[in-house]
C-alpha cells in the first residue's frame, strides 16, 4: 500500500515556497487574491510562521494579508521555505512569540505563568 505524500507546494499551492514574504505580499495585492477564501489556509500557515501569533477564530483572507504586510516591513527578504522544513510544525521567526499583537482582539491571550 502507498501513502501519498504532500508536498510544501502542495500545501502551499498556490503560493511559491520559493518567494520571499516581499514578494508574497506584493502577489497578494491584487485585490481578487484578498477576498480568495482558497488562500486561507496556506496564508495562515505562513502568516503563523512569520508572526508566531495565534487566532482565536478562523482568520479571513484580509486579515492574514494585513498582517503579512506588515510583517514584511521586518521580515520582507525571508524565503517562505526557509520558515520551517515541511511536516514540522512552523516555529516563528526568532522562536518566540513576539506579543506585538496582544491588543488584536482576534487573537488568544498569552498565558499567563505564575
Amino acid at each position: 500500500m502507498s501513502i501519498p505524500i504532500a508536498t510544501e507546494a502542495s500545501v502551499l499551492a498556490p503560493i511559491s515556497p520559493d518567494w520571499t514574504i516581499a514578494e508574497l505580499v506584493e502577489w497578494l495585492a491584487d485585490d481578487s487574491r484578498q477576498h480568495d477564501v482558497a488562500l486561507q489556509h496556506p496564508l495562515a500557515l505562513i502568516e503563523r510562521a512569520v508572526t508566531g501569533e495565534t487566532w482565536i477564530r478562523t482568520p479571513s483572507t484580509v486579515a492574514l494579508v494585513r498582517s503579512l504586510a506588515s510583517a514584511a516591513r521586518t521580515h520582507g527578504a525571508v524565503v517562505i521555505a526557509d520558515l520551517t522544513p515541511f511536516g514540522s510544525q512552523f516555529v516563528p521567526l526568532g522562536g518566540t512569540s513576539s506579543g506585538t499583537n496582544r491588543d488584536r482582539k482576534e487573537r488568544m491571550p498569552e498565558p499567563q505563568v505564575a
